[in-house]
């Protein structure tokens, strides 16, 4: 029931995603009442899919690829609707709903039929490992798209005559303050995520575990975090070099996610 569930979200965000970008090009600001109202339900049946499919295999659901898409593209949806109820940006949902339309197909497309787990990822340190670091990773997207519409907003405005879009995005000192408080939220997340995960790995796998590649390309990435966050709030970053950095940071989160199909211990999510 858990998959029948998933594919309603996915029809839900699929009128979310149609409405909202209906609503940007069409300038019908009373259509995206329409897109909010369908990405809820699919937020709501997306959510009753994690907890049915958590109570069929009897863990938190994180332990192939397919749970962690969709649990990711679960956190995403959760990000803008917050995102949105504190900045009103209707124009994010044109970044947002195509990630989530995309990961949620991902999901319900590659969930595979019931396997025994292995013993290590029945743990308890390894669902929260799992689900802090998507948090992290999550917020980073949120940030990496307050950054993409930042470059087109400041490039649109130093045209003479900007594209139309430049008149659905928000102000830039706006989209710039997304950026920040996603770092700041996501940061602490992925902290918390990376630290379970060593002291975790630690204890399982001994020595070994330090040279396997993605727990390498974690710490690159937390490293890359802190520097965000560092170069806001120490150096004083904002606008066009912020929103660089945190693409930087984007690219290395892709990689690291990547990385789980050359690592043996993540190889999990390969699944």
């Amino acid at each position: 029931m858990s998959r029948l569930w998933l594919w309603v979200a996915l029809g839900f965000y699929s009128l979310g995603l149609v409405h909202a970008l209906l609503t940007v090009v069409r300038r019908r600001p009373a259509w995206f009442r329409l897109a909010l109202v369908a990405i809820g339900l699919g937020f709501l049946f997306h959510f009753v899919s994690l907890v049915e499919q958590g109570l069929a295999v009897g863990h938190f659901p994180v332990t192939n690829i397919a749970e962690a898409t969709s649990l990711f593209a679960f956190l995403i949806t959760l990000g803008f609707l917050v995102a949105y109820w504190r900045y009103e940006m209707t124009s994010l949902s044109v970044f947002a709903f195509p990630i989530v339309f995309v990961m949620t197909l991902a999901a319900v497309l590659s969930q595979p039929a019931a396997l025994p787990v292995a013993p290590l990822l029945e743990q308890s340190w390894v669902p929260l490992h799992v689900s802090f670091a998507l948090v992290g990773y999550a917020a980073l997207i949120l940030a990496f798209l307050a950054g993409v519409m930042y470059l087109i907003q400041e490039r649109e405005l130093k045209r003479h005559q900007p594209h139309a879009f430049y008149y659905r995005l928000p102000p830039l000192e706006t989209i710039d303050g997304l950026g920040s408080r996603a770092l700041a939220v996501g940061f602490p997340f992925i902290t918390l995520g990376i630290s379970i995960g060593a002291v975790g790995a630690a204890s399982s796998w001994g020595s070994d575990w330090i040279r396997d590649p993605k727990v390498a390309l974690s710490f690159v990435l937390w490293l890359i975090y802190l520097l965000l966050i560092l170069s806001r709030v120490g150096a004083g970053w904002r606008g066009r070099r912020a929103a660089v950095f945190t693409i930087v940071g984007m690219v290395m989160a892709l990689a690291s996610w990547g990385a789980n199909y050359l690592s043996a211990h993540h190889a999990f999510l390969g699944h």
